[in-house]
Formats: C-alpha cells, sequence, structure tokens
C-alpha cells in the first residue's frame, strides 16, 4: 500500500481549556482566605488592579482640602505649584513636635519634667524611666524578660539537654543523641536496640546501658519500646500499695486488661472486683503518650464562606466575601491607554490591553464564583432544611447529581464549590461536604441519612449498660425495632468510622 500525504478539511467538536476558563476553575475550589491571597498576588503583578475604597469619590473629592496640595487629587498634583509644595515640605521638617506638643490644652508640666529626666538619665544604668532609682523588683522583671524563651522546646531538645547533666563522656553523648534522635513524636523507640548498636559499631549492651538512661529522664516513661513499657516506667516511680498491683497488673496481666478478662485478673491476684476497679482507675491516670505534652498544636481557623441565618422565620444565604478585597481598574491607567500620545510605542500599549483584559476575566471570575457558592447553598438547604430545624438527625441522603441538576451545573462545579468551603449555621460550622450522605431505606419507604444513623448508633452505645455492653447484632435488632433496615456488617463499619471499641472491649467491671 502506497503512503502520500494531502490536506483535508473536517468539522468537530471539542473543549479548549483557555487561560480565562483554567482561571475561573481554580478561584472555584479556593476557599475565602484562600482567595483573599490569590488578589492581593494579583494586585502585585497586575499594575492596573486597584482595590476600592470605601469612599466614593465625590466624597474623597470632599474631603481633601483644597488649600493643601499634598491633599489634592492625582490629576491636580501634576498642576500644583511647585513652590507651594517646597514651602510646605520645609514647614512640615522644621516642625519641632516636641514644642508643638507643649502648646496643647491637654499638656502637663510634670509630663515634661518625666521627659527632661528621662532623656537626661535615661542612659544611667541605675535608673528607670524619669530617672527614678530602679528597685530590685524592677531589675528582676527585666532579667526574666531577657531570659524568656521565645518558643516552646521540643522533647528531643529536653532529652539532650538532660543527658549532657548526667554524662561528660563524649561517646555516650554521641550514642545518647542517636536514640534520642530515634524517638517519635509520642516519645517512644522506633528502632531496634540491635538496629542501632550494629549501625553505631557497639554493643547492645551499651545502647542498652544509655537507653536505660534516657528511659530515667524526665517526662515519665519517655524512650519505651511499646506501651506496657512505658506504663511500667511510669509505675516504678510511683509509691503505695496501689501502685505495686498496677505494677503487678501491668507486668502480669496486660493482654488481659486489654482484653477485658477481669476475672483472670481478679483471680490470680487474689483481689475484689471493687479493688481491681481502682487499680485500673489508677492505671487509667497514667500518661500513654509521653511526648504528647511537648508537641505544638497549631490552631486552624476556619472562616466560613458562606453563613445561613433566620430571618423572620425563613432561611437566608449570606455570602461572607468580605476579607476578599473588591477590585477596580485604575482610571490612570484606562485614560492612560486612550492617550495615543503618552504611548511610547506598540509594546506598551499591548501590555496595557493585556494587563487589563487579564484584570477583566479576573473580576468576572470572582463574581461567578459568589453566584456558584449562592446558588449551591441554597440547594443544599432546599434539601436539608429539617437539618437547621431539628439536627443531625433529620439529615436526608443527598448526592453530587442532585444538586447539580437542581441549578443546571455539572456534577463537577458543585465538586468543587463544596471543597474546602465552610457554612455557618445556628447548630455550628460545617464544610459543605457534610451534608452530601449515602442513605439507609427505612420500613416506611422514606431514605434516611448514613450520618443521622451514625448518630443513633452513638446514642445506644453511650446508653448500653456498662457491664453489658451492645454487641452489633444488638445494636442492628435496637435500629430494625426502629424501623430502619440495616445489616450487621454497616453496623461494625459505622462503630470503627466513629472510633467506638467493640462491646468486649468496651465492657467494664
Amino acid at each position: 500500500m502506497r503512503q502520500q500525504f494531502g490536506m483535508n478539511q473536517k468539522m468537530q467538536q471539542r473543549m479548549i481549556m483557555t487561560p480565562m476558563l483554567q482561571q475561573a476553575m481554580k478561584i472555584l475550589q479556593l476557599s475565602t482566605l484562600e482567595l483573599k491571597e490569590w488578589v492581593e498576588k494579583e494586585m502585585l503583578e497586575n499594575p492596573v488592579l486597584e482595590e476600592e475604597s470605601e469612599d466614593t469619590p465625590a466624597t474623597a473629592a470632599e474631603k481633601a482640602s483644597p488649600t493643601d496640595p499634598m491633599s489634592a487629587p492625582p490629576g491636580e498634583q501634576e498642576n500644583a505649584d511647585t513652590e507651594a509644595l517646597m514651602e510646605l515640605a520645609r514647614q512640615r521638617h522644621q516642625t519641632d513636635l516636641v514644642e508643638h506638643m507643649k502648646e496643647g490644652d491637654r499638656f502637663e508640666s510634670k509630663t515634661w519634667e518625666l521627659y527632661n529626666e528621662s532623656a537626661e538619665y535615661g542612659e544611667s544604668s541605675d535608673s528607670s524611666y524619669g530617672g527614678r532609682e530602679s528597685s530590685a523588683g524592677d531589675q528582676e522583671k527585666r532579667d526574666f524578660m531577657e531570659a524568656s524563651i521565645t518558643r516552646a522546646q521540643t522533647l528531643a531538645e529536653s532529652l539532650e539537654w538532660q543527658l549532657l547533666l548526667v554524662t561528660r563522656d563524649e561517646k555516650q553523648k554521641t550514642l545518647g543523641k542517636v536514640i534520642i534522635g530515634n524517638l517519635d513524636e509520642n516519645g517512644y523507640l522506633t528502632d531496634k536496640v540491635e538496629e542501632i548498636a550494629e549501625a553505631q559499631g557497639v554493643s547492645v549492651q551499651d545502647v542498652e546501658k544509655i537507653l536505660q538512661l534516657i528511659q530515667g529522664f524526665e517526662p515519665p516513661g519517655v524512650g519505651a519500646r511499646n506501651l506496657r513499657e512505658c506504663l511500667l516506667l511510669q509505675l516504678e516511680n510511683k509509691k503505695g500499695e496501689l501502685a505495686r498491683k498496677a505494677y503487678l497488673v501491668v507486668l502480669n496481666h496486660f493482654e488481659d486488661m486489654e482484653k477485658r478478662r477481669y476475672a483472670i485478673i481478679t483471680k490470680t491476684l487474689n483481689i475484689t472486683d471493687e479493688e481491681l476497679r481502682e487499680i485500673l482507675a489508677f492505671i487509667a491516670t497514667l500518661e500513654p503518650k509521653p511526648g504528647r505534652s511537648y508537641q505544638e498544636n497549631e490552631t486552624k481557623y476556619i472562616t466560613p464562606d458562606v453563613s445561613v441565618r433566620k430571618i423572620e422565620g425563613e432561611y437566608v444565604v449570606v455570602l461572607n466575601d468580605e476579607p476578599v478585597p473588591k477590585l477596580r481598574i485604575s482610571s490612570y491607567y484606562r485614560k492612560l491607554l486612550k492617550d495615543k500620545k503618552a504611548l511610547d510605542g506598540k509594546e506598551t500599549k499591548k501590555f496595557l490591553e493585556n494587563k487589563i483584559q487579564s484584570a477583566i476575566w479576573l473580576m468576572k471570575n470572582i463574581e461567578q464564583r459568589r453566584k456558584t457558592i449562592f446558588r449551591v447553598t441554597e440547594a443544599i438547604f432546599r434539601i436539608q432544611r429539617d437539618f437547621l430545624e431539628i439536627g443531625v438527625s433529620a439529615l436526608k441522603p443527598l448526592t453530587l447529581k442532585q444538586v447539580a441538576d437542581m441549578i443546571g451545573m455539572h456534577e463537577s462545579t458543585v465538586s468543587r464549590v463544596t471543597t474546602h468551603k465552610y457554612v455557618q449555621t445556628e447548630r455550628g460550622i460545617f464544610e459543605l461536604k457534610y451534608f452530601f450522605t449515602s442513605g439507609l431505606e427505612s420500613v416506611d419507604g422514606m431514605d434516611v441519612s448514613s450520618l443521622s444513623v451514625k448518630e443513633k448508633i452513638k446514642d445506644l452505645v453511650s446508653q448500653e449498660p456498662p457491664q453489658k455492653p451492645y454487641s452489633d447484632q444488638k445494636i442492628m435488632q435496637l435500629l430494625n425495632e426502629q424501623g430502619l433496615t440495616i445489616a450487621r456488617r454497616t453496623i461494625a463499619k459505622y462503630r470503627e468510622e466513629l472510633k467506638i471499641s467493640s462491646a468486649s472491649q468496651r465492657r467494664k467491671l
């Protein structure tokens, strides 16, 4: 078959991702705070973008003083008298602020005396503000402020500092720092002793010796290889008969304690159920994660993108776009683009045209984002109105397709709008994704949200008898009696998602 080249025309439809469309998709999935950062960055890169001021042009003109050339609008500043500007600048530069302050009505002579004294004696080491002799208390406060640290100490820094206090041997210091470096954020040793010994070229006994030294540091329980060892290290420092019995329980019956086999413990130790209850309560006071106190938990602040308020019996959707700067195109650059004499070439004109077009796209996309968020939120709470009235138990099953069909948009658009967007309601702040849940069928044919089922499971577990907690089968039967058709494996799945232990682990004495 002979190959040949040729030119043919054909028509086809395809979607092209233009820069404007890409920007619109990006802006749509940004939260309010992320959009604020985006807009501020664009304002730095695009000179034609500027933030709208609260004052209208007329109000701003009224506030400007006609006698002060420095407060004149930009257009009038160019025509201002140069000599007047220079004279005004000289007057401002030569003004003695202190003398001007002395002429004020609220000025007191005592203040001026303190000012002179502090200026004369402020450099002296034996004086404080106003020339007064500093007391020992003032000096102590200054020393405390100078010695104050600027950040919290980490677990590794604390342990290394304690290591330097107990040993001067360089080999022990090096090995100790290696062991400390292998502790996780909770204070547990992650690597095996044999591996550390092989990597450092020392014996296992040397590593064990330094590890025992570190295990004696603060916080108690640090350097343990598992939870059992962690609890034993803490109990070793406790005194009293109760601590001794707790030590024996953790040492010899740790697995029985985990699996709630209390009968074996009471029989072996020859103690009563009441005594075992006291022992378990004492063990519960120990810290399972010694390094937790050194962890810096950053507080994550959430700014709701939209809020739903009840006004005169109706729920109203209100957008929270106050953090985002209100944009406009600079009038100066618009006039400059029309002035052919001011433009020195085609490149300058093309640059301004591109920047103005980019600014228009940005403002259109931000406005489109506002409208889309409003429509999606309104559609969600048109279906989930009962949630606002009753709570989580009244949530209905909802899918992205349902909302997309209601507002005439694609599912992907609804997904972008609801991702990382939060709504403030009278029942708290929720992510918009929270209201999209799967459903279960009830006896009366009505679908029930999976979140409401989880809420029912939590309520049943909280009300169960401690000595005989409900099994998954029992919870299924109780929900079936309430009219919900649900399988036992679904109960187990929801229970794990709620981080609720099994019935055997929830059992108490």
